[in-house]
């Protein structure tokens, strides 16, 4: 632990003491490293690599220092450094798409630092002005304050209705960017609702219903929204709002079951960190996949990991997720046998999503080319990153269960799991069987989102706004008018009159 507070603020400090704090470091730290190889390849030839390096040096030291935070400030230096430094990896490829899913990213990403600053002062007032977290622990929520911090966090985590950002952000980033926008960045609201909203407050534990409710909604709405749409990182996109449902739903349990879901939410964050980076590091690749069975083995082995396939970590979260909703004190308009059956449905949709991703992801693979000379080094190395992320999630089941201990899944568990799984196969096949298909214009649409971020664009930035010019004032034209009122002989005569002049001025000169 590093103690600031005689230097800064009362209070002020870092370290990684907590519980969950070191391994969420650690695991952040690996993923960073292992994309920031990646990105050493993928922007090898980029012309504006510079560029991109500063902003993901500025994200990577924003996200270390939220983690490592011991006081609220600190946290909010890394949370605004991480948050608005990832504008430029969102813009990074200077597109036109890039540039309006920007605006958008970067007006919310204000809106959410204005409202966590709020919750922040709030919080601090009510703490006597000290700003650790211990001191915070002991003051009980207000409804505003927790309704700031909720929305200012929310914006970031990107769970149902505050995800505006996230489809279109996905989708024009690098892909290395975007593993880390959705495998770890994302993350960083979560994490701050985990330091902000002690589980234990009585309000918190009043609102955990109806947070419970909304990542149900999350987790159910990503998946219907994604399967609108035939663009891979969007699909991804979708994805991450889903399975932030599911955390969401977990941070809700925590006030409804004790610390007893912490170690699922711990679990749950790195499985689902290391299989979206996988995901999206595939998509970037997909083209370089053509023939190549053991590259298009690594997509379905992150996919079947997030579809929770017996023995993958998938599967051990989402049979520690239900073991704590059954054990949840639940108010009782919450049935936990109906929220069961809701949570074996979204497993089923979460296959069917990720089947969807793989159809779409086949036809980049169609007619791809492997690259030749040098370029295939840089390629070949890539996709041996990719593998080492890929084993490492696989390798990630036991790991959980030394770590935070939680139990395997029994057999009639995994054919629980099992089940989602060969649903989603068997209505992939019979929507392709009858040629179901729905209206065209269901798919691919812009979100409103786009339409009123323009709007208040427009607002601090008009399109046409008259502006005022000192008035233009030559002579030529009045010497054209003189000329044409002169005419020939009088113009001879004068240019005659002034050699004469010249002349005698230079013999006079002379003399």
């Amino acid at each position: 632990m590093i103690d600031l507070s005689n230097w800064l603020w009362p209070g002020a400090g870092l370290g990684l003491g907590d519980e969950f704090t070191r391994p969420w470091w650690y695991f952040s730290l690996l993923l960073w490293l292992l994309v920031g190889g990646f990105s050493l390849l993928s922007q090898l030839r980029d012309t504006r690599a510079l560029r991109y390096w500063l902003f993901f040096t500025l994200c990577f030291a924003g996200n270390m220092l939220l983690i490592a935070a011991l006081d609220a400030v600190s946290f909010y230096l890394g949370f605004s450094l991480m948050s608005l430094a990832a504008y430029g990896l969102v813009i990074h490829n200077n597109t036109a798409k890039a540039r309006r899913a920007g605006r958008l990213y970067l007006q919310l990403a204000v809106l959410g630092e204005i409202l966590l600053f709020s919750g922040l002062l709030l919080r601090a007032s009510a703490a006597g002005g000290r700003f650790d977290w211990h001191s915070w622990q002991a003051v009980p929520l207000e409804p505003l304050s927790l309704t700031l911090l909720l929305l200012g966090l929310g914006l970031k985590a990107g769970f149902w209705p505050l995800h505006w950002w996230l489809p279109q952000a996905h989708p024009v980033a690098p892909a290395p960017a975007s593993a880390l926008l959705s495998g770890v960045m994302i993350k960083a609201g979560l994490l701050g609702m985990l330091m902000f909203l002690p589980a234990t407050d009585t309000l918190m534990q009043q609102w955990a219903p109806l947070l419970l409710v909304i990542g149900l909604i999350s987790a159910f709405y990503g998946v219907l929204a994604g399967l609108l749409y035939t663009q891979a990182k969007v699909i991804l996109a979708y994805s991450s709002v889903s399975q932030m449902g599911y955390l969401l739903l977990l941070f809700a349990l925590l006030s409804l079951t004790g610390v007893a879901a912490l170690p699922v939410l711990l679990a749950y964050v790195v499985h689902h960190g290391m299989a979206k980076a996988s995901l999206f590091l595939y998509a970037g690749m997909a083209g370089e996949a053509a023939g190549r069975i053991w590259r298009q083995a690594l997509f379905w082995l992150a996919a079947l990991a997030l579809m929770a396939l017996p023995l993958s970590s998938g599967a051990l979260v989402k049979t520690g997720l239900k073991t704590q909703l059954a054990a949840a004190n639940l108010p009782n308009w919450l049935n936990a046998d109906v929220l069961s059956l809701l949570l074996t449905a979204g497993a089923a949709l979460t296959a069917l999503l990720l089947l969807h991703l793989a159809a779409q992801l086949k036809q980049l693979t169609k007619g791809g080319e492997v690259a030749k000379g040098k370029s295939s080094v840089n390629a070949s190395v890539r996709w041996a990153l990719l593998s080492l992320l890929v084993a490492a999630l696989w390798l990630l089941p036991w790991f959980i269960v030394q770590q935070w201990q939680l139990p395997r899944p029994t057999l009639s568990q995994s054919g629980a799991l099992l089940l989602p799984l060969l649903l989603a196969v068997l209505a992939r096949w019979l929507w392709y069987k009858f040629g179901l298909q729905l209206p065209v214009h269901w798919y691919n649409r812009n979100a409103p989102a786009l339409y009123y971020s323009l709007r208040l664009k427009r607002l601090y930035q008009p399109v046409s706004q008259p502006q005022w010019h000192w008035p233009a004032f030559s002579l030529r034209p009045l010497e054209r008018r003189i000329n044409r009122a002169l005419n020939r002989p009088l113009v001879s005569t004068t240019a005659l009159l002034c050699c004469v002049l010249f002349v005698l001025l230079l013999g006079s000169s002379t003399m």
